[in-house]
């Protein structure tokens, strides 16, 4: 009994050193590194690129699910170890994440993105001063928007209550007359947006990119305080959970996506029918030179 005992554990040894073989390190630690998922094709894709590769370098990852305004305080709590999603067209969730001491800023991702008001061509003829937001003070932009549900307030759709928009408070503070009506979820936003410019019909909703749908030649944004249409996507981590994993870090630090990459995925996951995981090893594969040389040296 003794000798097979210790057969069996030699034999499970050297099973073992061929799977940690066979990726391309030791990782610091066995524990699952918990990276962002937030259930939107574009943050999921980038989060899911870093965690396929430090899957290869020999770590194990979870996907943590949450919401884009929640996953701040996770990252405070170590309920979330790393997020690569942390857009800075709401620059206040990532400087308070920051201000408490637990949460790291590890760079941008290189994603340029854009998210606001964004309105089809077809309203164009109907407010006269697009894209300046002052053009929704006209009462003919107004019954442009009006739907059966909203009349004689405009419809506007506004991005999933989870997303912090500052849609409804601007809406009021504004006294502009629009309806803000939350989307159900990212894909229902899409679905719609995709609708309104399939059917060329006045529409304003709450646009991002990059996207497969959304580009200049179908509509534009709208110009209110604060637009910018070249805002970062930071890379932040909690402090104690990153300091256990520097080669991960490490990783994370060399992470670089373009905004081109990230439509084509998008484009990939929503109509390909790809998962974000396999969506990443699909970049992979075809990109093995970039990723391999975030990848700390042998």
């Amino acid at each position: 009994m003794h000798y097979q005992s210790a057969t069996i554990k030699l034999l499970a040894a050297a099973s073992f050193a061929m799977i940690a073989g066979s990726a391309l390190s030791a990782p610091e630690t066995r524990e699952p590194v918990k990276i962002l998922y937030i259930g939107s094709s574009d943050s999921d894709f980038i989060n899911a690129v870093y965690g396929e590769v430090i899957k290869e370098y020999g770590y194990r990852v979870k996907y943590v699910q949450s919401d884009f305004s929640a996953h701040f305080l996770a990252l405070e709590n170590d309920d979330i170890d790393i997020s690569l999603g942390a857009w800075q067209t709401i620059p206040e969730m990532t400087k308070a994440a920051l201000a408490t001491g637990k949460v790291k800023d590890f760079g941008p991702t290189g994603v340029k993105v854009v998210e606001g008001w964004w309105y089809t061509n077809e309203l164009v003829p109907f407010c006269p001063g697009l894209p300046d937001w002052t053009a929704f003070k006209n009462p003919d932009c107004i019954k442009a928007l009006a739907s059966a549900d909203t009349a004689p307030l405009g419809r506007y759709l506004d991005a999933p209550a989870d997303w912090a928009s500052d849609s409804a408070d601007f809406i009021k503070k504004e006294g502009l007359q629009l309806a803000n009506v939350n989307s159900g979820s990212a894909a229902a936003l899409v679905a719609e947006l995709k609708s309104a410019i399939d059917q060329k019909k006045p529409f304003l909703g709450w646009g991002f990119e990059p996207h497969w749908v959304l580009n200049s030649s179908l509509g534009g944004y709208v110009h209110r305080p604060g637009f910018r249409p070249d805002n970062e996507v930071l890379k932040l981590g909690n402090i104690d959970a990153t300091a256990k994993i520097p080669n991960a870090v490490h990783i994370v630090e060399q992470f670089h996506l373009t905004r081109e990459e990230v439509a084509a995925a998008m484009d990939r996951i929503d109509n390909g029918g790809l998962s974000a995981p396999d969506a990443a090893k699909e970049w992979m594969a075809s990109h093995e030179a970039v990723w391999k040389a975030w990848l700390p040296a042998q």
